[in-house]
């Protein structure tokens, strides 16, 4: 049990550094068990949940289709916990089961809204009844065709390359220079417990070719370069990474070719997203010019990451179908509930899209 426990906290290691989230907490929590589901919604929140910690299932629980290979599973023979429809989120008990309440018709970018209420409930942080609230974008499939680049193919890569394929996208670049950690898996979902030590590239090309056979897809092993938004041509760059200097190097790639630029950044439950062209103040004007510190060695949660991911989708396939969202910079916290529009002004220094420089 001692193995089991120390596996455990080893799989959600970077949880443990959200506060809050203590090794007791887990353990409390991946005693609760899923059983059977219905719907798309319903295993969409179920298997945030199982990334972040609850990890009893039944034999009715639908593992091959949604997690055929998530190890730290435990069958046990009675569930805890049953999802069932409702006007709004509501959590409640019932003759010791807990009960899960929420519209299904509500769109599948709200799963990872869900599954943080459920989670902060169990850490007794959040009312058990939650209004259900729109948000400012929507997943939509792609009417115009277009060349998209992913940088990084982590946290929030995962998600966003799955959604853009799964919504009409059909040629995509990647590049992403890692290998699969066990620490990663509680959040990226496009790896498996036995893709660990692998190089990241080499499970996509593997995974992308048996699964979405039709996508013309370039994977690079290799750290961004500017050089490669010359030679790849990409009509939309998307930012998945967790430093700050590769993130200064494509804006101001993007910037100066006049490419359209989505980014995101989360810690612990809540985070951004935003869409940059040349139209907009650059991300200099956002964060500053000199920020060196790194989100890889913060604490965050499977479902923050997944949420950033789909928003950045959000904005892709918003931008593809001429939706106007340049310019947007919206923050959000899970935890709370919130979801927020910045305003950021351009920067007269800023080196690289003040006036002067234009």
């Amino acid at each position: 049990m001692d193995i089991e426990r120390e596996f455990l906290f080893r799989w959600y290691e970077r949880q443990l550094l959200v506060e809050g989230v203590t090794r007791s907490f887990l353990l409390r929590l991946s005693e609760e068990t899923f059983g059977g589901l219905s719907g798309k919604m319903e295993e969409m929140v179920a298997e945030l949940l199982i990334r972040s910690g609850l990890s009893g299932i039944t034999r009715d629980f639908p593992r091959q289709r949604i997690l055929p290979f998530y190890s730290p599973l435990i069958y046990r023979q009675k569930e805890t916990m049953e999802f069932r429809d409702g006007d709004e989120i509501r959590i409640s008990e019932d003759d010791g089961k807990k009960i899960v309440s929420f519209p299904h018709t509500l769109p599948i970018i709200f799963s990872p809204v869900i599954a943080g209420i459920v989670f902060f409930w169990f850490m007794n942080e959040v009312s058990s009844t939650t209004s259900v609230k729109g948000l400012p974008v929507n997943l939509e499939k792609i009417s115009r065709k277009g060349r998209v680049m992913v940088v990084g193919a982590g946290g929030l890569g995962s998600p966003l390359i799955k959604t853009l394929l799964d919504n009409g996208i059909d040629d995509i670049c990647i590049i992403e220079p890692g290998k699969v950690k066990l620490n990663n898996l509680h959040r990226q979902i496009l790896y498996d417990y036995g893709d660990v030590g692998l190089s990241k590239a080499s499970v996509l090309e593997r995974k992308l070719s048996t699964y979405y056979c039709g996508v013309r897809a370039k994977i690079y092993e290799r750290e961004f370069d500017p050089v490669s938004i010359k030679s790849e041509r990409p009509d939309i760059v998307v930012s998945c990474v967790d430093n700050f200097e590769t993130r200064y190097l494509i804006n101001d790639a993007c910037y100066r070719n006049g490419i359209p630029f989505v980014d995101s950044g989360v810690e612990g439950s809540s985070g951004y997203v935003m869409l940059r062209d040349r139209s907009t103040p650059c991300y200099r004007c956002f964060m500053g010019d000199n920020r060196i510190d790194t989100e890889a060695s913060r604490g965050i949660l499977a479902f923050t990451t997944y949420f950033g991911g789909l928003l950045e989708a959000a904005l892709v396939t918003s931008y593809l179908n001429n939706r106007n969202y340049e310019g947007k910079i919206f923050w959000f916290d899970l935890k709370k509930h919130r979801f927020e529009e910045i305003t950021v002004e351009r920067r007269e220094d800023c080196p690289v899209c003040s006036l002067a420089k234009r």
